[in-house]
């Protein structure tokens, strides 16, 4: 998805577009515990998760603590609020989209648990 800010157009990933819906919808201050947050929910590896995060920080899309800053809380800058705007409506869909690809790969996982070593 491509959304529309003053400076231009920014390009979105769909897992940067999930990250930023997360951020926006939920209450969860620290990095460290939405990054726990979001590989539990949607299965994505929390390595992952941090290079998105890192991603839209440099995109200028949230705001967060570094390893140098502790209390600053996890949030959406100005554009990140404005690109948030643009996905609430395609959001729903998505994040269940995400939310089904997890929940099957759970079952799957838990299916072949007897046969790990």
């Amino acid at each position: 998805m491509v959304v529309s800010l003053e400076k231009g157009l920014l390009k979105l990933t769909e897992r940067e577009q999930l990250v930023i819906l997360e951020v926006g919808l939920d209450d969860i201050d620290s990095a460290s515990s939405f990054v726990g947050y979001m590989s539990e929910t949607y299965g994505i590896s929390k390595s992952s998760v941090w290079y998105l995060l890192n991603r839209l920080k440099e995109k200028e899309i949230m705001d967060f603590a570094s390893k140098d800053e502790l209390g600053k809380p996890l949030r959406l800058t100005q554009a990140g609020r404005k690109s948030y705007d643009a996905l609430i409506k395609d959001g729903i869909e998505l994040r269940a989209r995400y939310e089904n690809v997890s929940m099957a790969v759970s079952a799957k996982n838990e299916s072949f648990g007897a046969y790990r070593f």
